[in-house]
């Protein structure tokens, strides 16, 4: 445990200093072939909007497995990836409290990935990355597993932090500092649900100037509807 803390030091100090995600994830595969792990990959999921997310994927995976992967559309029924978007623990592939996905895992056997993990890490604007270590030989056994839950979880947020600043657009789709004291707060009331009647009371305005606010937020958020318009305020602010 001390040697992989020491190691995991040492990666944590060069995530910082690296400004290229590419750069970034050799690093990281590195690090999964010191600690006996033939393949990785890290997928990054952030939000652009209310129905549209932007996804970035690495590997150093088999030839061909990825290119497999998105034919099958293996994405939506990846039990580390649902795992993953519920849960902040480390997953061990073919977990029998996983969702069943049996051509999945027969699949990704024929490719070589017969035993690994997986990790997943959330930022404060939606970010969602997951991280995950594979290889052909070698199952995994308890006090291997008990060391990564530990390494992985630490690597996996390093990861994160360091993606999300090098892939994370840094500024918002709009001008941010176009909206009013007022406008960010009817905004900031839509996202708690309330209705423009509502809003209205708690500001003590009309419902008619809180629809005024809200046409302005359309035109200056760039969205089409109060519900998405909030949403980019809540990514942003």
């Amino acid at each position: 445990m001390p040697a992989l803390m020491h190691l995991l030091e040492t990666i944590r100090d060069d995530c910082g200093e690296v400004n290229d995600a590419n750069t970034l994830f050799a690093r990281v595969n590195e690090f999964a072939q010191r600690i006996g792990f033939e393949y990785c990959s890290y997928g990054f999921r952030h939000p652009r909007s209310a129905t549209q997310s932007e996804v970035r994927v690495f590997d150093s995976y088999p030839a061909g497995w990825m290119a497999r992967y998105s034919e099958r559309g293996y994405l939506a029924v990846d039990p580390t990836v649902h795992a993953g978007t519920q849960c902040q623990y480390l997953i061990k592939w073919r977990d029998p409290t996983l969702i069943p996905a049996d051509a999945f895992w027969r699949d990704a056997h024929d490719f070589g990935l017969k035993h690994g993990v997986a990790r997943s890490s959330w930022g404060p604007h939606g970010e969602f990355g997951l991280l995950s270590f594979g290889r052909t030989h070698d199952a995994l056994n308890d006090v291997e597993l008990k060391s990564l839950r530990i390494g992985v979880g630490v690597l996996a947020n390093y990861t994160h932090e360091s993606m999300s600043r090098l892939l994370r657009p840094q500024h918002p789709p709009f001008d941010f500092d176009s909206l009013s004291a007022r406008e960010r707060e009817v905004l900031l009331w839509t996202a708690e649900g309330k209705t423009a009647d509502e809003i209205g009371d708690i500001l003590g305005i009309s419902t008619r100037t809180v629809n005024f606010h809200i046409l302005n937020c359309l035109d200056k958020t760039g969205c089409r509807n109060k519900v998405q318009s909030a949403i980019r305020l809540v990514m942003w602010g």
